[in-house]
């Protein structure tokens, strides 16, 4: 019995050291774009970025606050309202509403954008069809929502399912028997939601809100075509227009320090996160609404629904025709073999990684194993505006070219590495989360009937993992599919995705031919929202 031990003994440190190795370079590589953006404020201050902050800087950094303001604001607003109606109370079509508030998920903002933009437009279809029944002119008396108050409520209208679910998760596992006892004392309903339930769900609020201010403050799309000044648009002109990659990384490293902010806010306020006892669960009655307020809670939920998701939906649609789709369907095609490739590409990578380093966390788990995945997942957080900088500035580095020679070596190797960089964190998660759930007894009573490592993960793990394998699969693809600024910068010059395709051609006021393309986006972020409605209707 000693002899086994002494020889297991040295085997498994030098495993656990391999392991170290192993993970510490994957981290390495997967922050390796981070480093190199914090990296350039050592650099010299050069006239580019002088320029830029004598002239532009207060007014990109006022812009990007203001934006996750409003966006958080009318997120929070939207998403804990319509939770708190679906979770407490029963009112006509509540099911079904329940689900499709999370649909407008799957709309990409800047695609809703291009949408609110050419609907309300003053020759859009409202103005026409006002005109054609009432024969007076009301091109002139249109909203201008190209500004910073319409980009926020566009963003909101299509991010607000962040917080919506996570507190409709939160409400669901929660028990009501304290918001009965506040009834008994004589409280309202919304008075004992608003004031027991909401404070309760707190920490799943606020990791859905932070979501929604990391998405905001990487924005570019929906900045860029309602004209609001962001950090993310400044890191555009400033690279585009003086061709300096070390001013766009100085400024890309003011926007990552910003979304740092937004993760130590996110972790704040999950902090003090309660769990109920399992004594205290029993099913809640909902509160069943009648009449004119059982028609309000019904029509405010369908009027959400109708503003995130169906309205740029039918939009698009009308914008169908022989003509211009004809012409669209002949790039079509190739534009998204181009995005299956790569996004196919992505998320086989991404999961091979994911894979990697969940097993080499599992096999050397300490306190520096831990800061080390955290360096390495920290990509999510990040603008992919500012991973692209970060890898033409390690391109640039690596080959020791002049700055306007770096954008010459991208293409898809650059992307790939930037969608790794900034998903992995959702492929680990998943993934880390699926192998908690395989109970280690498993894995000893498998390598005492002699199974080697590799059998064990072949023959017993990876089934059990399927399911979570197959999720962050999905929501991988879906996220590389829809990921814009960093296939804006990194990409070559003659390779379109559906992304680039829809933003290049909305930007040039060309929304018939940008429809299929837009559709076919929206088409493909179903995917994961019905996979979270199914997870939520499990729940609830």
């Amino acid at each position: 019995m000693n002899a086994p031990t002494m020889f297991q003994t040295p085997l498994a440190k030098t495993g656990k050291y391999a392991s170290g190795v192993l993970l510490t370079i994957i981290a390495a590589s997967l922050a390796a774009p981070l480093a190199a953006v914090l990296f350039s404020l050592t650099d010299p201050v050069g006239d580019s970025i002088t320029f830029v902050f004598r002239t532009r800087a207060a007014e990109y950094v006022s812009g990007t606050v203001l934006l996750c303001l409003l966006t958080g604001g009318i997120a929070g607003l939207l998403g804990i309202s319509t939770a708190l109606l679906v979770a407490l109370c029963e009112f006509p079509l509540r099911r079904t509403l329940s689900a499709a508030l999370a649909l407008p998920l799957a709309v990409p903002p800047y695609i809703a954008a291009y949408a609110y933009g050419d609907l309300l437009s003053p020759f859009g279809p409202i103005a026409s069809t006002i005109e054609a029944l009432t024969g007076a002119d009301v091109s002139a008396a249109m909203p201008d929502i190209r500004n910073l108050p319409g980009a926020a409520v566009i963003l909101a209208l299509t991010l607000f399912p962040y917080v919506y679910l996570a507190a409709r998760a939160s409400f669901a596992a929660r028990s009501f028997t304290m918001i009965e006892a506040a009834r008994t004392l004589g409280a309202s309903p919304i008075q004992a939601a608003l004031r027991i339930l909401a404070p309760s769900a707190r920490p799943a609020i606020a990791g859905g809100l932070a979501l929604v201010l990391m998405e905001t403050a990487a924005d570019f799309g929906v900045a860029d075509y309602f004209g609001v000044s962001t950090l993310s648009i400044g890191i555009f002109r400033t690279w585009y227009g003086f061709g300096d990659l070390t001013a766009a990384s100085q400024l890309a490293a003011m926007l990552f320090f910003f979304a740092m902010i937004l993760v130590l806010m996110e972790e704040a306020g999950r902090r003090g996160r309660v769990s109920e006892a399992a004594r205290v669960q029993r099913k809640f009655t909902r509160f069943v609404l009648r009449g004119p307020t059982a028609i309000g809670a019904g029509a405010f939920c369908l009027f959400v629904v109708l503003a995130g998701f169906l309205a740029p939906l039918f939009l698009l649609i009308s914008k169908l025709n022989a003509v211009d789709t004809g012409i669209a369907l002949r790039s079509l095609l190739q534009t998204t073999g181009n995005t299956g490739f790569i996004a196919s590409t992505g998320a086989v990578l991404i999961i091979t990684l994911s894979i990697l380093l969940t097993y080499t966390a599992r096999a050397a788990n300490s306190r520096l194993v831990r800061f080390i995945l955290r360096v390495a997942t920290l990509g999510y957080a990040v603008p992919g505006a500012v991973i692209a900088v970060g890898i033409l500035s390690l391109l640039a580095g690596a080959g020791k070219m002049a700055t306007q020679d770096a954008a010459v070596v991208t293409g898809i190797g650059a992307l790939l590495f930037a969608y790794a960089s900034r998903f992995t964190t959702i492929g680990y998660n998943t993934i880390a989360a699926g192998l908690e759930q395989i109970d280690p007894s498993i894995d000893a009573a498998a390598r005492t009937l002699g199974s080697s490592t590799t059998k064990l993960i072949a023959r017993i793990h990876l089934p059990l993992l399927s399911k979570a394998l197959a999720s962050a699969s999905i929501v991988v693809f879906v996220d590389i599919t829809k990921e814009l600024p960093a296939t804006l910068i990194l990409r070559s010059f003659n390779f379109e995705t559906l992304a680039t395709k829809v933003y290049r051609l909305a930007g040039d006021e060309r929304l018939t031919e940008a429809a299929p393309h837009a559709l076919l986006l929206i088409a493909v972020g179903l995917i994961p929202i019905l996979i979270l409605n199914r997870l939520g209707d499990r729940a609830s």
